[in-house]
């Protein structure tokens, strides 16, 4: 009889256990993301009644600057993605390898940029990358010319590339760190060379890794002002500077609102597409060896 009460009783105590982080999730997020998209389709009639209206979404898509502006968006989150994906996955091979002593060193010490302001690291990138910093410094020095790695894509995606560099780090190590050893082994004794135990076996195995440190990097970038307004400008304005802009600068409350609600839904269908290729099986490595 106490059994059947226990288990009977397990589901609620289940949820109650789950109703503080539900609340916390439902109040602080939910309701500011529900808001925003009521007002980016609300309008104010003069006699202060509400109506419902697509206007602003329909003026947004019909001017070419912020198409422009949405298209350089996720552009550099994607490059950014990529970067942080070719620039981590060899390092979590590589940390694969070591005692888990050096594992643990390695890891505080590349992860340890996360711990430092964003500003601060940031600032960093301004005065390496700038037209008369480090970089191009050393460059006159031996008579080499100027780079521009400023106020333009390459230097916002280098930025992000790095402020976000340890998050996709992390998600590959959880994943490189699962595969069982006596699947490369068997992989080796049936011939296949180190690139096609990386291509058909490590890969594959590594998948939920990818995907999930490519959803959270993409996310971050998406969103990100800091970085891009420092590195990129006004020349490489992105859509997380435009809803500032709007918002702090011209008071244009809605304006600011439908652009965020624009990336909100952008953001959200490239990650459900990126989940739904994750579920997929042998989604990398090809199949059949």
């Amino acid at each position: 009889m106490s059994m059947t009460t226990a288990s009977a009783s397990s589901p609620s105590k289940h949820w109650l256990l789950l109703a503080p982080a539900t609340a916390f999730i439902g109040v602080l997020f939910l309701a500011p993301v529900l808001q925003l998209l009521i007002a980016s389709v609300i309008e104010t009639q003069s006699d202060g009644s509400w109506a419902f209206t697509l206007a602003r979404y329909e003026s947004f898509f019909a001017d070419s600057y912020n198409l422009r502006l949405m298209l350089r968006t996720l552009g550099i989150s994607l490059a950014t993605v990529l970067a942080s994906l070719v620039l981590a996955f060899p390092v979590a091979l590589y940390m694969r390898e070591l005692s888990p002593r050096k594992r643990a060193f390695l890891a505080i010490l590349l992860l340890s940029p996360l711990l430092t302001s964003l500003v601060v690291r940031t600032l960093a990138w301004v005065v390496l990358l700038g037209p008369k910093g480090l970089l191009n410094g050393w460059l006159a020095h031996f008579g080499l010319p100027a780079v521009t790695l400023m106020y333009n894509v390459t230097g916002v995606v280098i930025g992000l590339t790095h402020v976000y560099f340890g998050y996709m780090l992390l998600c590959l190590m959880t994943s490189v760190l699962k595969i069982d050893n006596s699947l490369l082994l068997a992989a080796q004794n049936l011939g296949a060379s180190r690139w096609r135990v990386i291509w058909h076996v490590i890969l594959p195995l590594c998948t939920p890794g990818i995907v999930a440190g490519s959803i959270l990097v993409f996310t971050m970038s998406a969103s990100a002002y800091v970085t891009p307004d420092l590195l990129g400008g006004t020349n490489m304005k992105v859509m997380a500077s435009e809803i500032y802009d709007l918002a702090i600068n011209y008071l244009e409350w809605r304006e600011a609102a439908t652009v965020a609600a624009i990336l909100f839904i952008a953001v959200w269908a490239v990650v459900a597409v990126a989940a739904k290729l994750g579920e997929r099986p042998n989604l990398v490595g090809g199949g059949k060896s």
